[in-house]
Protein backbone atom coordinates (compact mmCIF):
# COMPACT_ATOMS: atom_id res chain seq x y z
CA UNK A 1 0.00 0.00 0.00
CA UNK A 2 1.14 3.16 -1.12
CA UNK A 3 2.16 5.82 1.98
CA UNK A 4 3.51 9.23 2.27
CA UNK A 5 7.21 9.62 3.08
CA UNK A 6 7.08 12.00 5.81
CA UNK A 7 9.95 14.04 7.52
CA UNK A 8 10.20 14.56 10.82
CA UNK A 9 12.28 17.00 12.99
CA UNK A 10 12.91 15.74 16.78
CA UNK A 11 14.27 18.26 19.01
CA UNK A 12 15.60 17.51 22.62
CA UNK A 13 16.68 20.77 23.53
CA UNK A 14 14.33 22.62 26.33
CA UNK A 15 12.69 25.60 26.39
CA UNK A 16 15.45 27.47 28.02
CA UNK A 17 17.84 26.15 25.77
CA UNK A 18 16.12 27.32 22.48
CA UNK A 19 15.55 30.26 23.79
CA UNK A 20 18.92 30.85 24.90
CA UNK A 21 20.01 30.83 20.63
CA UNK A 22 20.31 33.75 19.05
CA UNK A 23 17.61 34.40 16.53
CA UNK A 24 17.31 35.18 13.73
CA UNK A 25 20.51 33.13 13.01
CA UNK A 26 23.15 35.07 11.54
CA UNK A 27 23.33 35.59 7.66
CA UNK A 28 19.33 33.62 7.94
CA UNK A 29 17.60 34.81 4.69
CA UNK A 30 14.12 34.64 5.78
CA UNK A 31 10.35 34.87 4.12
CA UNK A 32 9.04 37.14 6.55
CA UNK A 33 8.84 40.98 8.28
CA UNK A 34 7.16 39.77 11.44
CA UNK A 35 10.26 38.42 13.13
CA UNK A 36 10.43 36.85 15.92
CA UNK A 37 13.89 37.82 17.84
CA UNK A 38 15.39 35.91 21.20
CA UNK A 39 18.52 35.98 22.67
CA UNK A 40 20.64 35.15 25.80
CA UNK A 41 18.93 36.50 29.31
CA UNK A 42 21.30 38.42 30.91
CA UNK A 43 21.98 38.27 34.55
CA UNK A 44 20.39 41.27 36.53
CA UNK A 45 18.64 42.47 33.15
CA UNK A 46 15.48 43.90 34.00
CA UNK A 47 15.49 45.61 30.37
CA UNK A 48 16.19 45.10 26.67
CA UNK A 49 16.86 47.85 23.84
CA UNK A 50 16.24 45.47 20.22
CA UNK A 51 17.91 48.01 17.80
CA UNK A 52 17.78 47.68 13.60
CA UNK A 53 19.20 48.93 10.86
CA UNK A 54 19.21 48.47 7.05
CA UNK A 55 22.38 47.43 5.66
CA UNK A 56 25.16 44.99 7.09
CA UNK A 57 27.18 46.33 9.14
CA UNK A 58 30.33 45.66 10.66
CA UNK A 59 31.20 48.45 12.95
CA UNK A 60 28.60 50.54 15.58
CA UNK A 61 29.32 53.61 14.22
CA UNK A 62 27.93 52.77 10.78
CA UNK A 63 25.04 50.72 12.04
CA UNK A 64 23.84 53.47 14.60
CA UNK A 65 23.35 55.88 11.23
CA UNK A 66 21.12 53.67 9.75
CA UNK A 67 18.89 52.57 12.19
CA UNK A 68 15.17 52.33 11.40
CA UNK A 69 13.42 50.69 15.20
CA UNK A 70 14.22 50.88 18.09
CA UNK A 71 11.90 48.44 20.54
CA UNK A 72 12.18 48.00 24.57
CA UNK A 73 11.59 44.97 26.20
CA UNK A 74 11.60 43.08 29.66
CA UNK A 75 12.44 39.62 28.10
CA UNK A 76 15.00 38.40 26.08
CA UNK A 77 12.25 37.57 23.04
CA UNK A 78 10.15 39.83 21.27
CA UNK A 79 8.50 40.03 18.00
CA UNK A 80 8.64 43.09 15.84
CA UNK A 81 8.47 44.00 12.41
CA UNK A 82 10.81 45.47 9.87
CA UNK A 83 9.97 47.75 6.99
CA UNK A 84 11.08 46.42 3.58
CA UNK A 85 10.61 42.81 1.30
CA UNK A 86 14.47 42.49 -0.42
CA UNK A 87 16.66 44.51 2.52
CA UNK A 88 19.64 43.35 4.59
CA UNK A 89 19.11 44.18 8.29
CA UNK A 90 22.07 44.58 11.36
CA UNK A 91 20.56 44.47 14.92
CA UNK A 92 21.91 44.55 17.95
CA UNK A 93 20.70 44.04 21.86
CA UNK A 94 21.26 46.70 24.60
CA UNK A 95 20.82 45.13 28.28
CA UNK A 96 19.61 47.66 31.05
CA UNK A 97 19.91 47.08 34.46
CA UNK A 98 21.98 48.08 37.95
CA UNK A 99 24.39 45.84 37.12
CA UNK A 100 24.06 44.68 33.72
CA UNK A 101 26.89 44.85 31.44
CA UNK A 102 26.45 47.14 28.28
CA UNK A 103 27.84 46.00 25.15
CA UNK A 104 27.40 47.86 21.56
CA UNK A 105 28.87 46.42 19.06
CA UNK A 106 27.77 42.64 19.31
CA UNK A 107 26.16 43.09 15.84
CA UNK A 108 24.08 40.01 14.17
CA UNK A 109 22.63 40.16 10.66
CA UNK A 110 19.91 38.66 8.28
CA UNK A 111 18.47 39.33 5.26
CA UNK A 112 14.64 39.11 4.03
CA UNK A 113 13.93 37.93 0.52
CA UNK A 114 11.81 39.66 -1.97
CA UNK A 115 9.33 37.88 -4.27
CA UNK A 116 6.86 39.06 -7.23
CA UNK A 117 3.97 37.23 -4.39
CA UNK A 118 4.78 40.61 -1.94
CA UNK A 119 6.18 42.97 -4.02
CA UNK A 120 3.83 46.06 -3.64
CA UNK A 121 4.22 47.05 -7.12
CA UNK A 122 3.35 43.51 -8.98
CA UNK A 123 0.79 41.96 -6.48
CA UNK A 124 -2.01 43.83 -3.64
CA UNK A 125 -4.47 43.43 -0.94
CA UNK A 126 -6.72 46.28 -1.57
CA UNK A 127 -8.47 47.64 1.61
CA UNK A 128 -12.47 48.25 0.41
CA UNK A 129 -13.57 48.25 4.34
CA UNK A 130 -11.26 49.07 6.69
CA UNK A 131 -11.36 46.55 9.77
CA UNK A 132 -14.17 47.27 12.38
CA UNK A 133 -12.97 44.15 14.42
CA UNK A 134 -10.09 42.03 14.77
CA UNK A 135 -8.11 44.98 13.60
CA UNK A 136 -4.73 42.70 15.07
CA UNK A 137 -5.92 39.73 13.14
CA UNK A 138 -3.95 38.61 9.22
CA UNK A 139 -5.15 36.91 6.46
CA UNK A 140 -3.75 34.26 4.31
CA UNK A 141 -4.80 34.33 0.70
CA UNK A 142 -3.45 30.91 -1.26
CA UNK A 143 -3.19 32.10 -4.47
CA UNK A 144 -1.24 35.30 -3.79
CA UNK A 145 1.00 32.81 -1.27
CA UNK A 146 0.82 35.49 1.24
CA UNK A 147 -0.17 36.43 4.72
CA UNK A 148 -1.18 39.89 5.01
CA UNK A 149 -2.23 42.53 7.42
CA UNK A 150 -5.79 43.64 7.77
CA UNK A 151 -4.32 47.05 6.29
CA UNK A 152 -2.98 45.21 3.37
CA UNK A 153 0.41 44.87 4.10
CA UNK A 154 2.36 41.94 3.34
CA UNK A 155 3.97 40.17 6.41
CA UNK A 156 5.32 36.77 4.70
CA UNK A 157 5.79 34.50 2.03
CA UNK A 158 5.55 31.27 0.54
CA UNK A 159 8.93 29.92 -0.17
CA UNK A 160 8.91 28.05 -3.34
CA UNK A 161 11.99 25.62 -5.03
CA UNK A 162 11.61 23.28 -2.61
CA UNK A 163 7.63 22.97 -2.28
CA UNK A 164 7.21 22.71 -6.46
CA UNK A 165 5.65 26.40 -5.83
CA UNK A 166 5.97 28.63 -8.81
CA UNK A 167 4.29 30.71 -10.95
CA UNK A 168 2.24 27.94 -12.49
CA UNK A 169 2.20 25.78 -9.43
CA UNK A 170 -0.21 27.87 -7.16
CA UNK A 171 -1.16 26.20 -3.30
CA UNK A 172 -4.72 25.58 -2.50
CA UNK A 173 -5.94 25.75 1.18
CA UNK A 174 -3.18 27.72 2.82
CA UNK A 175 -4.18 27.48 6.76
CA UNK A 176 -2.46 27.40 9.70
CA UNK A 177 -3.06 24.59 12.08
CA UNK A 178 -3.99 23.97 15.75
CA UNK A 179 -0.20 22.99 16.49
CA UNK A 180 1.67 26.35 15.16
CA UNK A 181 2.26 25.05 11.71
CA UNK A 182 0.85 25.64 8.15
CA UNK A 183 -0.50 23.12 5.78
CA UNK A 184 -1.53 23.47 1.90
CA UNK A 185 -1.86 21.61 -1.59
CA UNK A 186 0.16 21.85 -4.54
CA UNK A 187 1.44 19.76 -7.62
CA UNK A 188 -1.14 17.09 -6.28
CA UNK A 189 0.89 16.19 -2.89
CA UNK A 190 -0.11 18.11 0.79
CA UNK A 191 2.35 19.63 3.04
CA UNK A 192 3.20 20.91 6.56
CA UNK A 193 5.80 23.93 6.78
CA UNK A 194 6.88 25.70 9.70
CA UNK A 195 6.79 29.65 9.44
CA UNK A 196 9.92 29.38 8.21
CA UNK A 197 9.07 27.62 5.07
CA UNK A 198 10.62 24.20 6.84
CA UNK A 199 8.97 21.21 6.12
CA UNK A 200 7.22 19.72 8.96
CA UNK A 201 5.15 16.67 7.05
CA UNK A 202 4.65 15.99 3.49
CA UNK A 203 2.68 13.15 1.05
CA UNK A 204 5.17 12.37 -1.85
CA UNK A 205 3.02 11.85 -5.27
CA UNK A 206 5.25 10.42 -8.16
CA UNK A 207 2.42 11.04 -10.67
CA UNK A 208 -0.14 13.09 -10.15
CA UNK A 209 -1.95 11.79 -13.51
CA UNK A 210 -2.84 8.53 -11.89
CA UNK A 211 -3.19 9.74 -8.01
CA UNK A 212 -2.99 13.47 -5.95
CA UNK A 213 -4.71 15.35 -3.12
CA UNK A 214 -6.93 17.77 -3.66
CA UNK A 215 -9.26 20.79 -2.61
CA UNK A 216 -8.55 20.63 1.37
CA UNK A 217 -5.89 18.93 3.75
CA UNK A 218 -6.40 19.82 7.54
CA UNK A 219 -4.36 18.85 10.36
CA UNK A 220 -7.09 17.76 13.38
CA UNK A 221 -6.50 19.13 16.72
CA UNK A 222 -5.59 15.32 17.91
CA UNK A 223 -2.81 15.84 15.62
CA UNK A 224 -3.40 13.61 12.70
CA UNK A 225 -3.75 14.32 9.29
CA UNK A 226 -7.35 14.44 7.17
CA UNK A 227 -7.29 15.28 3.75
CA UNK A 228 -8.62 14.62 0.12
CA UNK A 229 -7.52 12.10 -2.11
CA UNK A 230 -8.13 10.68 -6.07
CA UNK A 231 -6.38 7.70 -7.33
CA UNK A 232 -7.29 6.14 -11.04
CA UNK A 233 -8.26 2.57 -10.69
CA UNK A 234 -7.09 -0.26 -12.71
CA UNK A 235 -10.14 -2.68 -11.74
CA UNK A 236 -13.04 -0.63 -11.27
CA UNK A 237 -14.91 1.58 -14.76
CA UNK A 238 -17.30 3.87 -15.26
CA UNK A 239 -19.62 4.04 -18.34
CA UNK A 240 -19.67 7.13 -20.52
CA UNK A 241 -22.37 9.37 -19.54
CA UNK A 242 -23.77 9.58 -23.41
CA UNK A 243 -24.10 5.84 -24.21
CA UNK A 244 -26.82 3.65 -23.05
CA UNK A 245 -26.02 0.07 -21.04
CA UNK A 246 -27.33 -1.64 -24.35
CA UNK A 247 -24.39 -0.34 -26.33
CA UNK A 248 -21.64 -2.08 -24.84
CA UNK A 249 -22.73 -4.52 -22.23
CA UNK A 250 -19.04 -4.79 -19.80
CA UNK A 251 -15.75 -2.92 -19.95
CA UNK A 252 -13.69 -4.85 -21.83
CA UNK A 253 -16.32 -4.64 -24.59
CA UNK A 254 -14.81 -1.13 -25.84
CA UNK A 255 -12.84 2.06 -23.93
CA UNK A 256 -14.95 4.06 -26.14
CA UNK A 257 -17.81 3.42 -23.69
CA UNK A 258 -16.08 2.99 -20.41
CA UNK A 259 -13.36 4.17 -18.33
CA UNK A 260 -11.19 3.72 -15.43
CA UNK A 261 -12.98 5.57 -12.36
CA UNK A 262 -11.83 7.77 -9.91
CA UNK A 263 -11.37 6.64 -6.04
CA UNK A 264 -12.15 9.10 -4.91
CA UNK A 265 -11.52 8.97 -0.64
CA UNK A 266 -10.96 10.41 2.61
CA UNK A 267 -7.70 9.68 3.97
CA UNK A 268 -6.35 10.15 7.46
CA UNK A 269 -2.83 9.91 8.73
CA UNK A 270 -0.89 9.94 12.11
CA UNK A 271 1.63 11.53 12.59
CA UNK A 272 4.25 8.97 11.32
CA UNK A 273 2.51 8.91 7.44
CA UNK A 274 0.81 5.47 8.92
CA UNK A 275 -2.81 5.29 6.78
CA UNK A 276 -5.38 5.13 10.01
CA UNK A 277 -8.83 5.49 8.31
CA UNK A 278 -10.14 6.01 4.60
CA UNK A 279 -13.96 6.13 3.28
CA UNK A 280 -14.28 5.46 0.29
CA UNK A 281 -16.62 7.54 -2.42
CA UNK A 282 -16.47 5.06 -4.82
CA UNK A 283 -18.20 2.50 -2.48
CA UNK A 284 -20.66 5.72 -1.69
CA UNK A 285 -21.21 6.32 -5.11
CA UNK A 286 -22.01 2.14 -5.84
CA UNK A 287 -24.56 2.13 -3.35
CA UNK A 288 -26.20 5.84 -3.42
CA UNK A 289 -29.28 6.64 -5.80
CA UNK A 290 -27.32 7.49 -8.33
CA UNK A 291 -26.11 4.42 -9.98
CA UNK A 292 -28.53 2.55 -11.94
CA UNK A 293 -30.63 6.16 -12.72
CA UNK A 294 -28.09 7.98 -15.28
CA UNK A 295 -29.30 9.13 -18.52
CA UNK A 296 -28.12 11.28 -21.32
CA UNK A 297 -30.04 13.75 -20.33
CA UNK A 298 -28.14 14.12 -16.94
CA UNK A 299 -26.16 17.19 -16.60
CA UNK A 300 -23.39 15.54 -13.83
CA UNK A 301 -20.91 12.68 -14.73
CA UNK A 302 -20.78 9.79 -12.34
CA UNK A 303 -17.04 10.34 -12.76
CA UNK A 304 -16.91 13.30 -11.51
CA UNK A 305 -19.93 14.30 -8.84
CA UNK A 306 -16.52 16.92 -7.84
CA UNK A 307 -16.33 16.28 -4.09
CA UNK A 308 -14.70 19.53 -3.24
CA UNK A 309 -14.47 20.11 1.00
CA UNK A 310 -15.08 18.18 4.24
CA UNK A 311 -15.55 18.97 8.04
CA UNK A 312 -14.42 16.92 11.15
CA UNK A 313 -16.60 17.35 14.05
CA UNK A 314 -14.07 15.76 16.14
CA UNK A 315 -16.14 15.81 18.96
CA UNK A 316 -19.45 14.47 17.80
CA UNK A 317 -17.20 12.00 15.74
CA UNK A 318 -19.08 13.15 12.46
CA UNK A 319 -17.68 13.85 9.25
CA UNK A 320 -19.41 15.91 6.70
CA UNK A 321 -18.31 15.79 3.07
CA UNK A 322 -19.59 18.43 0.01
CA UNK A 323 -20.09 17.33 -3.59
CA UNK A 324 -19.99 20.34 -6.12
CA UNK A 325 -21.67 18.88 -9.03
CA UNK A 326 -24.54 16.85 -7.47
CA UNK A 327 -25.14 19.87 -4.89
CA UNK A 328 -24.76 17.61 -1.85
CA UNK A 329 -23.60 17.41 1.38
CA UNK A 330 -23.41 14.28 3.18
CA UNK A 331 -22.99 13.02 7.19
CA UNK A 332 -20.46 10.23 7.82
CA UNK A 333 -20.50 8.36 11.09
CA UNK A 334 -16.86 8.31 12.36
CA UNK A 335 -15.01 5.98 12.11
CA UNK A 336 -17.68 3.43 10.99
CA UNK A 337 -17.82 4.99 7.66
CA UNK A 338 -21.88 4.73 7.65
CA UNK A 339 -23.76 7.75 6.02
CA UNK A 340 -26.02 9.46 8.43
CA UNK A 341 -27.88 11.68 6.14
CA UNK A 342 -28.31 13.00 2.71
CA UNK A 343 -28.10 16.94 2.28
CA UNK A 344 -29.72 17.99 -0.61
CA UNK A 345 -31.71 16.94 -3.91
CA UNK A 346 -32.23 13.38 -4.56
CA UNK A 347 -32.04 11.67 -8.10
CA UNK A 348 -34.65 11.20 -9.93
CA UNK A 349 -35.25 9.92 -13.44
CA UNK A 350 -35.61 12.24 -16.32
CA UNK A 351 -34.26 15.05 -14.02
CA UNK A 352 -31.89 17.30 -15.86
CA UNK A 353 -29.88 18.45 -12.90
CA UNK A 354 -29.53 18.24 -8.88
CA UNK A 355 -30.84 21.16 -7.81
CA UNK A 356 -31.81 22.19 -4.46
CA UNK A 357 -33.33 25.34 -2.92
CA UNK A 358 -30.71 25.83 -0.13
CA UNK A 359 -27.66 25.54 -2.10
CA UNK A 360 -25.93 24.94 -5.67
CA UNK A 361 -22.33 24.53 -6.66
CA UNK A 362 -20.94 24.80 -2.79
CA UNK A 363 -18.29 24.91 -1.15
CA UNK A 364 -16.46 24.38 2.44
CA UNK A 365 -19.30 23.17 4.66
CA UNK A 366 -18.65 23.40 8.52
CA UNK A 367 -19.93 23.53 11.93
CA UNK A 368 -21.19 26.46 13.68
CA UNK A 369 -20.26 26.93 17.41
CA UNK A 370 -24.20 26.82 17.92
CA UNK A 371 -24.53 23.40 16.22
CA UNK A 372 -25.26 24.87 12.60
CA UNK A 373 -24.08 23.32 9.46
CA UNK A 374 -22.93 26.34 7.01
CA UNK A 375 -21.25 26.77 3.67
CA UNK A 376 -20.01 28.98 1.04
CA UNK A 377 -23.00 28.59 -1.63
CA UNK A 378 -21.66 29.58 -5.02
CA UNK A 379 -25.10 29.74 -5.94
CA UNK A 380 -24.51 28.59 -10.03
CA UNK A 381 -28.21 27.57 -10.32
CA UNK A 382 -29.01 30.94 -9.69
CA UNK A 383 -29.98 33.91 -12.37
CA UNK A 384 -27.93 35.81 -10.39
CA UNK A 385 -25.15 33.56 -9.91
CA UNK A 386 -23.76 35.87 -7.00
CA UNK A 387 -22.84 33.71 -3.92
CA UNK A 388 -25.00 33.73 -0.39
CA UNK A 389 -23.37 32.48 2.68
CA UNK A 390 -25.70 30.06 4.07
CA UNK A 391 -26.13 29.22 7.88
CA UNK A 392 -28.94 25.70 7.98
CA UNK A 393 -30.20 23.64 10.80
CA UNK A 394 -30.06 19.59 10.29
CA UNK A 395 -33.20 17.93 10.93
CA UNK A 396 -33.79 15.59 13.71
CA UNK A 397 -32.81 11.93 13.36
CA UNK A 398 -35.19 9.93 10.40
CA UNK A 399 -35.67 13.13 8.32
CA UNK A 400 -33.28 14.96 5.66
CA UNK A 401 -34.61 18.34 5.32
CA UNK A 402 -32.21 21.15 6.28
CA UNK A 403 -33.61 24.37 7.71
CA UNK A 404 -32.10 28.30 6.47
CA UNK A 405 -32.32 30.08 9.62
CA UNK A 406 -29.33 32.67 8.14
CA UNK A 407 -28.53 34.34 4.85
CA UNK A 408 -25.66 36.33 3.12
CA UNK A 409 -25.60 38.14 -0.41
CA UNK A 410 -22.29 38.99 -1.37
CA UNK A 411 -22.03 41.57 -2.76
CA UNK A 412 -19.92 42.74 -6.45
CA UNK A 413 -18.09 46.39 -6.61
CA UNK A 414 -17.14 45.46 -9.77
CA UNK A 415 -19.75 45.56 -12.60
CA UNK A 416 -16.96 44.14 -15.14
CA UNK A 417 -17.20 40.70 -13.21
CA UNK A 418 -20.64 40.14 -14.13
CA UNK A 419 -20.38 41.02 -17.42
CA UNK A 420 -16.90 38.62 -18.04
CA UNK A 421 -18.40 35.51 -19.86
CA UNK A 422 -18.60 32.47 -17.90
CA UNK A 423 -18.59 34.95 -14.59
CA UNK A 424 -20.45 31.95 -12.62
CA UNK A 425 -18.33 31.55 -9.34
CA UNK A 426 -17.38 27.82 -9.79
CA UNK A 427 -14.10 28.00 -8.31
CA UNK A 428 -13.48 27.91 -4.98
CA UNK A 429 -14.84 30.07 -1.82
CA UNK A 430 -14.87 29.27 1.52
CA UNK A 431 -16.18 30.46 5.30
CA UNK A 432 -14.76 30.48 8.63
CA UNK A 433 -17.09 31.20 11.52
CA UNK A 434 -14.49 33.32 14.18
CA UNK A 435 -14.98 33.13 17.63
CA UNK A 436 -17.46 36.56 17.90
CA UNK A 437 -19.74 34.14 15.47
CA UNK A 438 -19.60 36.47 12.86
CA UNK A 439 -18.08 34.83 9.36
CA UNK A 440 -14.41 35.31 7.73
CA UNK A 441 -14.99 34.69 3.78
CA UNK A 442 -13.76 34.39 0.17
CA UNK A 443 -15.29 34.60 -2.81
CA UNK A 444 -13.04 32.41 -4.66
CA UNK A 445 -12.68 32.98 -8.33
CA UNK A 446 -13.30 35.06 -10.59
CA UNK A 447 -13.81 37.97 -7.70
CA UNK A 448 -11.13 37.29 -5.48
CA UNK A 449 -12.90 39.11 -2.70
CA UNK A 450 -11.85 38.51 1.14
CA UNK A 451 -14.00 39.69 3.94
CA UNK A 452 -15.26 39.58 7.21
CA UNK A 453 -19.34 39.92 8.34
CA UNK A 454 -21.48 40.06 11.51
CA UNK A 455 -24.31 37.76 12.10
CA UNK A 456 -26.29 41.27 12.04
CA UNK A 457 -25.17 41.76 8.07
CA UNK A 458 -22.78 44.34 8.57
CA UNK A 459 -19.73 44.34 6.54
CA UNK A 460 -16.89 44.54 9.45
CA UNK A 461 -13.78 44.23 6.77
CA UNK A 462 -13.33 43.67 3.15
CA UNK A 463 -10.65 43.72 0.48
CA UNK A 464 -9.48 42.24 -2.97
CA UNK A 465 -6.17 40.60 -4.23
CA UNK A 466 -5.11 42.39 -7.41
CA UNK A 467 -2.15 42.02 -9.71
CA UNK A 468 -0.89 44.69 -11.68
CA UNK A 469 -0.88 44.47 -15.57
CA UNK A 470 1.91 46.26 -17.18
CA UNK A 471 0.78 45.85 -20.89
CA UNK A 472 -2.28 47.32 -19.60
CA UNK A 473 -1.36 49.39 -17.01
CA UNK A 474 -3.95 49.28 -14.73
CA UNK A 475 -4.92 46.67 -11.81
CA UNK A 476 -6.56 43.36 -12.13
CA UNK A 477 -8.43 41.24 -10.55
CA UNK A 478 -5.82 38.74 -9.29
CA UNK A 479 -7.13 35.59 -11.60
CA UNK A 480 -9.87 33.73 -12.34
CA UNK A 481 -8.52 30.38 -11.17
CA UNK A 482 -5.64 31.17 -8.48
CA UNK A 483 -7.39 32.29 -5.20
CA UNK A 484 -9.01 29.40 -3.92
CA UNK A 485 -9.55 29.95 -0.43
CA UNK A 486 -8.53 31.95 2.34
CA UNK A 487 -8.14 31.78 6.32
CA UNK A 488 -7.60 33.88 9.01
CA UNK A 489 -5.12 34.00 11.78
CA UNK A 490 -5.14 35.86 15.06
CA UNK A 491 -2.05 38.03 16.27
CA UNK A 492 -2.05 35.14 19.84
CA UNK A 493 -1.88 32.81 17.45
CA UNK A 494 0.76 34.18 14.62
CA UNK A 495 3.02 34.20 17.48
CA UNK A 496 2.80 30.68 18.66
CA UNK A 497 3.81 30.41 15.11
CA UNK A 498 6.40 32.46 15.35
CA UNK A 499 8.06 31.15 18.17
CA UNK A 500 7.10 27.31 17.19
CA UNK A 501 9.33 28.17 14.08
CA UNK A 502 12.66 28.41 15.75
CA UNK A 503 12.52 25.12 16.99
CA UNK A 504 12.88 24.02 13.29
CA UNK A 505 15.44 26.19 12.77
Amino acid sequence: MWKPFVLLLLFTSSYHQICAQVFPKEGSSLCYRLIGFSFPAGASVTQYKLEIATGSYSNAADFEKNIVKSVSCKKSKVITEVPYFGCQYTWRVIPAGSKAVVTKDVLHHFSVKITQDVDSASTRLRIISPAEKYKDAYVFIDGARALYDMNGKPVWFLPGTELKVNQKAYPRDLKPTPQGTITFLTNGDAYEITYGGNIVWRTQVTNQSVKHFHHEFTRLRNGYYMGMLSELSDNNYLKLLSFKDSIAHNANDSARFYRRAWINSLVEYDPKGNLVWRWDGYNYLMKSDLIGEQKADSSFDLNDLHENAFFFDEINKVVYVSFRNINRVIKIKYPEGTILNTYGAKYAPGVQDMHNELFCGQHSCRKSQKGYLYLFNNNVCNASHIPTIVMLQEPPEGKSELKKIWEYQCTVENPEVMTVENSNFLSGGNVVELPDQSIFVSMGSPYCKVFIVGTDKKVLWSAISEKYNSGKERWELFSQLNVYRASMISRKDLEELIWNSEKYE
